[in-house]
């Protein structure tokens, strides 16, 4: 259990460093995430403290969850913004948003089921390694395992939407993240 912990534990790090880096490397990425959470049909995304509030958290569970003695902190606060993102997302699609996500900085791939059942899974995977935290490994070879298991992972959520397109699963029929923004 120890070595899924540590896996579930290294995917949230990972996504989450992607994603805030996608919205915090300079002032227009973070311009364009603010204008881009305002436009969603979902309650609060024109809030002014929304922005801050979600990139700030997805930094906050990066060095958290880092953290050996604070792991528990940061999967518990990925969990519930999971929760919250994977509402909101099932909203704005329930309500017809044709907004393309921009949870991992530009794409042309509108907000869809598959968005809302990622961010679903990533919820999954943050209250498993909240249920493993405290286990203890005794094969060092399983850390190496869990670290490339998460790695892996975590390339398939940040990738979603150029893997969709190539699978022939885009319905916006756009160059997924390799066009231009």
């Amino acid at each position: 259990m120890a070595y899924a912990a540590l896996a579930c534990r290294a995917l949230i790090g990972l996504v989450f460093a992607v994603s805030a880096f996608s919205k915090i490397r300079n002032i227009a990425a973070y311009r364009q995430f603010t204008s881009w959470l305002a436009s969603l049909p979902v309650p609060l995304a024109g809030n002014r403290a929304l922005p801050p509030l979600l990139a700030g958290a997805e930094a906050a569970i990066v060095v958290l969850v880092a953290v050996p003695a604070t792991a528990t902190a940061g999967l518990a606060l990925a969990a519930l913004t999971l929760a919250v993102l994977t509402a909101g997302t099932a909203l704005a699609v329930h309500r017809g948003t044709r907004a393309p996500c921009r949870c991992f900085g530009a794409s042309r791939a509108p907000l869809s089921a598959r968005h809302a059942l990622r961010n679903a899974l990533l919820f999954v995977a943050a209250v498993a390694g909240l249920a493993g935290t405290g286990a203890v490994g005794t094969r060092p070879a399983g850390i190496p395992l869990s670290l490339v298991a998460a790695l892996a992972g975590a390339t398939f959520v940040v990738f979603l939407d150029d893997l969709a397109f190539l699978a022939g699963r885009d319905p916006a029929g756009g160059e997924g993240r390799a066009g231009p923004s």
